[in-house]
């Protein structure tokens, strides 16, 4: 007797009930939001045409990381000419909204997460995302990665040993971004950055992406005294302070700070802090383009 065929109806609410989902894996590869949902997009026309279904979720992600590898290709040569630290553009939601696939840890799109992801092969990334998220066989991934189920297996290995050695970084909590702020508007106050040392890590990053387009650190900077005056120095040259409005948001799943001058957002903060709760990381993002679709209205 032939295995039930899901006919259409049941095809589409199958995508739509792994939409989301889909869209947060390839967001994982591509560190863009519009990318991201044209893959997806274009992952419902191959699945509603395909001859035989047997798992829906399984298929799709499949179908999924074929189109994302394919526009990884491109999208990585863009990075070899992209002018300072690359980060994924922020996805920025209300403060203190609450979505169900944020607590999913395989699906963490947090910062610290990503750049630790942007250090693994796109074939390490799908091989372990098939397998690790989708509980594909690894003679599935093979097939669809065209390599060996053995080499499959060892890149997906390869691909958490790497990522568990990066794992020292947890997402910022809404008291340690109070307690940046407020360190950070006394600092701005008194000229003092003692106390807003106090709150960085002693190896503590400061990553901006401007991509060439506005001014941002172009490298990476390393050690607290460093970061906390760049921050400090940096604010000082706001040409437009009484119109700047800083405001919480939830970005990339966990919180962080919008900024905004005369209604315009000109930037996003994300932190990430470590075993001590000390800040670990900043990450900003200053360039136009992955600013565009976030909503001007608090």
């Amino acid at each position: 007797m032939p295995e039930h065929q899901p006919d259409g109806d049941e095809r589409l609410q199958a995508y739509l009930g792994q939409r989301k989902r889909l869209i947060r894996l390839a967001y994982r590869y591509l560190g863009s939001v519009g990318e991201a949902e044209d893959i997806v997009q274009d992952a419902w026309l191959r699945f509603s045409g395909a001859d035989t279904v047997e798992d829906a979720p399984r298929l799709l992600s499949r179908i999924v990381t074929n189109l994302s590898l394919d526009r990884l290709r491109s999208a990585q040569k863009r990075r070899e000419t992209y002018v300072g630290p690359w980060l994924p553009e922020p996805i920025v939601e209300k403060a203190g909204s609450a979505d169900p696939e944020t607590s999913d840890a395989a699906l963490d799109i947090s910062f610290s997460v990503m750049r630790a992801l942007e250090r693994l092969s796109p074939l390490e990334r799908a091989a372990l995302f098939l397998h690790d998220l989708y509980d594909v066989p690894f003679e599935e991934v093979a097939e669809t990665l065209k390599r060996s189920p053995a080499a499959c297996r060892q890149m997906a290995s390869r691909a958490r040993k790497m990522l568990r050695q990066d794992n020292r970084r947890f997402p910022a909590r809404e008291t340690d971004i109070a307690r940046y702020v407020a360190s950070f508007e006394q600092a701005m106050a008194s000229g003092d950055i003692e106390p807003l040392k106090r709150l960085l890590a002693e190896d503590v990053e400061f990553i901006a992406d401007g991509g060439g387009k506005v001014a941002a650190a172009l490298n990476i900077l390393v050690g607290r005294d460093r970061v906390a005056k760049f921050l400090v120095g940096a604010a000082r040259k706001n040409p437009d302070p009484e119109h700047t409005v800083v405001w919480p948001a939830i970005i990339n799943g966990g919180p962080g700070l919008v900024v905004s001058v005369a209604g315009a957002v000109v930037q996003t903060f994300s932190f990430a802090v470590d075993a001590e709760g000390n800040i670990a990381a900043v990450y900003t993002v200053r360039n136009p383009d992955k600013l565009a679709g976030i909503d001007r209205a608090r």
